[in-house]
């Protein structure tokens, strides 16, 4: 088992923050230096973000790897609103770092290009944590062709988050860069992954009877606005700017949908607008395709981050609300969706109080990022609204998925 530790801080001035954070986190794994490390900053810190990295580097002793986010959190404290550091330090975790930044418009290559990055192939047992470029980098060839080279190990990652005149951020290696790819491999960590979602299905899986790209015009043969409206629901419906953003569409996986969604196996998407009775989503949606429409709400969103962490708390053979002793896991970490925290409970550090009561004093460490990487279904995926979970580590516990 690896030593670990977990720091937060919540100072204003950045280089202060990454100090204080460094510290707490070798403290709290009775070390005076890490093998390598995770560091998470709120975009708030991008204008001193080089002095940041700097002095984080001098006290762990080694350069962090990370990227600009929403918010951050570290073992049951949480920062979702002003500047943030937060801090996982790995003091003899087997782990390599990597940044990858000419990658924009050759996305494809990104399998290769962390190859050639890596010592090693990436292994079965092995963590695979990737915090790229929300706006440079385009995520369906990028997580494809690194899932092609990554074996049977796990990808989990988020979405860095743009600042104030700041564009997203991504460091490794004692680099700074921005539309690149900053990731971490930890070699046999043997994780877990838990997915909880935001949205919940209020329709069954219903087929797409005529697209056009990413306009779905008809489902079940009716204009697909309708379908949308009558979903909504009055007064919701007559404002369908607001509506969009309760009422979401759920591409499940191909194959039994309806089985996919009672998991909570799908991806969700948000509608970005509306036209001639159709509407448009992110990605293209084919005809033929089934599609569900789900409900961006607070209750059923905290219900289902219980129902992760009690999945995951008897996989370790406990009773609910027990924490996991040492051998249960080395260091956690969360990949949040910013639209998430108090923006969708109302209740700052919710999450992050949920996971120190499931989990205990196990080193975890999270951030706030524009979108989640994670699997659905066996494949990894784009995720939106959606926290994922990682423990790794646990004395040999095989890998199991949580979502």
């Amino acid at each position: 088992m690896s030593r670990t530790g977990s720091g937060i801080s919540g100072a204003r001035e950045g280089a202060e923050a990454a100090r204080a954070a460094s510290r707490a986190a070798l403290a709290s794994a009775d070390a005076d230096r890490a093998g390598a490390a995770l560091l998470f900053a709120s975009a708030e810190h991008a204008p001193g973000i080089r002095e940041l990295i700097d002095a984080a580097s001098d006290v762990l002793g080694t350069p962090p790897v990370g990227a600009s986010a929403a918010g951050v959190l570290a073992s049951g404290e949480a920062v979702e609103a002003g500047p943030g550091v937060a801090v996982l330090a790995l003091v003899d975790a087997a782990a390599e770092s990597f940044l990858l930044d000419r990658l924009a418009g050759n996305e494809a290559a990104a399998g290769d290009a962390l190859t050639q990055a890596l010592d090693a192939p990436v292994g079965d047992d092995d963590l695979v944590v990737l915090l790229p470029d929300p706006h440079a980098l385009a995520p369906g060839p990028l997580l494809a062709s690194i899932q092609d080279v990554a074996g049977g190990a796990a990808l989990v990652g988020a979405g860095a988050v743009e600042g104030p005149g700041a564009p997203p951020l991504q460091w490794a290696e004692s680099e700074l860069a921005t539309g690149a790819l900053a990731g971490m491999v930890v070699r046999g960590a043997r994780p877990r992954v838990g997915v909880t979602q935001a949205c919940q299905p209020v329709t069954g899986p219903l087929q797409v009877t005529r697209s056009d790209g990413h306009w779905i015009r008809e489902i079940e043969g009716r204009p697909a606005l309708d379908v949308f409206r009558e979903t909504a629901r009055e007064p919701l419906s007559d404002d369908l700017r607001r509506a969009a953003g309760f009422v979401l569409l759920a591409l499940p996986e191909p194959g039994d949908a309806e089985a996919s969604l009672r998991a909570g196996d799908y991806r969700v998407r948000n509608v970005a607008g509306f036209a001639d009775g159709a509407l448009a989503v992110p990605e293209p949606v084919a005809t033929g395709e089934r599609v569900a429409f789900v409900l961006r709400e607070p209750h059923g969103a905290r219900d289902d981050l219980k129902r992760m962490l009690a999945r995951l708390t008897r996989s370790h053979g406990l009773a609910a609300g027990v924490a996991p002793d040492a051998a249960a896991g080395d260091f956690g970490l969360y990949l949040d969706c910013c639209a998430r925290g108090a923006a969708l409970f109302d209740v700052p550090g919710l999450e992050a109080a949920y996971l120190q009561e499931t989990l205990g004093p196990l080193p975890l460490v999270g951030m706030m990022g524009a979108y989640e990487i994670g699997p659905v279904r066996g494949r990894t995926e784009l995720l939106t609204y959606t926290g994922v979970l990682v423990i790794a580590g646990g004395g040999g516990v095989p890998r199991q998925a949580l979502a």
